[in-house]
C-alpha cells in the first residue's frame, strides 16, 4: 500500500524497539557507571515521544497524557545528560589548562559534581516511582494495540510536512540568531529526521536522514558550547579576583568561537540537506 496500511507494522516495530531500549538501558542508568546508558535511554524516550506526536492525528489511542509523561521523563534524563556532557567536556579541557584558567574550570567541575549528583538522585527517584511504572504500562498498551482512525498512515506525507516545517524555521532565522533560536531549529531538525526514519525506506530518504543526523550533531555542538558559556558566566559573576575574572572571560571567548564555528558549519551544510530533503519529499 505504499505509504499506507502496510507501514503500520514498521511504525509499531519502531515503537517496540524504543520501548525495549528504555527497558534495556534502565539497569545501566541505575548503576550509573556508564553515562552512555543514560544517553541511550533518553534518545529512546525522545524517539517515542516524536513518533506519538507524528501519529497523533491517526491514532485513536489516547496518547496525549503518555506524551506528557515522556516529556517529564525526558526532561529529567536531559538534565542529567547535560551535566554529564558538560562535566566530560571541562574535564578533558582541564588537561591543557594551567594557572587561573585551570582554577576556573576546577570551580565549574565542583559545581557540576553537585549538579550531577542532584540530577542523578531525581532520575533514580523517578525510576523507582509509580509514575514511571504507569508510563511504561501505558506504552506497553499502545504498542500492543495501536488503533488507527485512518486506513493509511501516509508516512511520506508526514515526513514531507516535517521537512517543510524545518525549511520554514531555517528561513525565518535572522542573520545572527540567538542560542534559543538555534536550539529551536535543532529540535525541528530532529523531528524531521525522525519522521524521515519512519517513512518507507528509499535511497533518497535514507540520504536525507543521514545528512540530517550529521547536521543535528553540528547544532548539538552549538548547544553544548552555549551551555558551557553559561556555566563560565556564572563562575565569573561569583568571582571577585581580577585575574580569575579575566581567565573566565578568556574561556568564555573560546565558547563564543566554538558556537560561531558550529553555526558557520550549519550554514555551509544546510543547502545540501535542503536539496536532499526536496529530492526525498518534494
Amino acid at each position: 500500500m505504499g505509504d499506507g496500511g502496510a507501514s503500520i507494522d514498521h511504525v509499531v516495530a519502531t515503537m517496540r524497539a524504543q520501548l525495549a531500549a528504555i527497558r534495556a538501558h534502565e539497569p545501566g542508568v541505575r548503576q550509573g557507571t556508564d553515562p552512555e546508558e543514560l544517553h541511550h535511554m533518553r534518545t529512546a524516550v525522545r524517539r517515542l515521544r516524536a513518533i506519538l506526536r507524528l501519529l497523533r492525528p491517526a491514532l485513536e489511542n489516547d496518547v496525549g497524557s503518555t506524551r506528557d509523561e515522556l516529556r517529564w521523563l525526558g526532561h529529567l534524563l536531559g538534565t542529567a545528560r547535560d551535566a554529564d556532557v558538560l562535566s566530560a567536556y571541562f574535564r578533558a579541557a582541564l588537561g591543557s589548562l594551567t594557572g587561573p584558567e585551570a582554577a576556573v574550570v576546577e570551580r565549574i567541575l565542583r559545581r557540576l559534581d553537585t549538579r550531577r549528583a542532584r540530577a542523578r538522585r531525581r532520575v533514580l527517584a523517578a525510576l523507582d516511582g509509580a509514575r514511571y511504572a504507569h508510563l511504561v504500562d501505558a506504552l506497553e498498551q499502545t504498542v500492543r494495540d495501536p488503533r488507527t482512525s485512518d486506513e493509511e498512515l501516509h508516512l511520506r506525507r508526514l515526513a514531507r510536512r516535517e521537512f517543510k516545517k524545518l525549511r520554514k524555521a531555517v528561513k525565518a532565522l535572522p542573520p545572527a540568531p540567538s542560542d534559543e533560536e538555534v536550539h529551536a531549529v535543532r529540535i525541528t531538525l530532529r523531528r524531521a529526521r525522525y519522521a524521515g526514519e519512519l517513512a518507507p525506506a528509499r535511497r533518497r530518504a535514507e540520504r536525507f536522514v543521514r545528512r540530517a543526523a550529521k547536521l543535528q550533531d553540528v547544532l548539538g555542538d552549538h548547544q553544548d558550547a552555549a551551555i558551557a558559556e553559561r556555566a563560565l558566566r556564572a563562575v565569573r559573576r561569583a568571582t571577585h579576583a581580577g585575574e580569575d575574572r579575566a581567565a573566565a572571560e578568556r574561556l568564555i571567548e573560546q565558547q563564543r568561537r566554538r558556537r560561531q564555528a558550529a553555526w558557520r558549519a550549519f550554514e555551509e551544510q544546510w543547502p545540501t540537506l535542503e536539496r536532499r530533503g526536496r529530492q526525498a519529499w518534494g
